[in-house]
């Protein structure tokens, strides 16, 4: 599950350049990097810096009222 960027009110917000946080329990992990649209999710590439390398790709979706991110295989 993650948190949007403050104040996100739909999928648009985790398009360009973003950070977000994964809620992981005891602990959270911040992602930062830059989303694309793709169909019904935002293709986030996540970046070690900004403008950096890819680090992760996650597919962040919409998913009863809140935000789902999944991190997927590149390939």
């Amino acid at each position: 599950m993650s948190v949007p960027p403050e104040g996100a009110s739909s999928l648009e917000d985790f398009v360009g350049d973003a950070e977000f946080c994964i809620d992981g329990g005891a602990e959270s992990l911040l992602v930062r990097g830059h989303g694309v649209r793709h169909g019904e999710v935002v293709r986030f590439h996540e970046k070690d810096a900004v403008g950096g390398k890819d680090v992760r790709v996650w597919h962040v979706s919409q998913h009863d009222g809140g935000y789902v991110a999944e991190s997927i295989s590149a390939f």
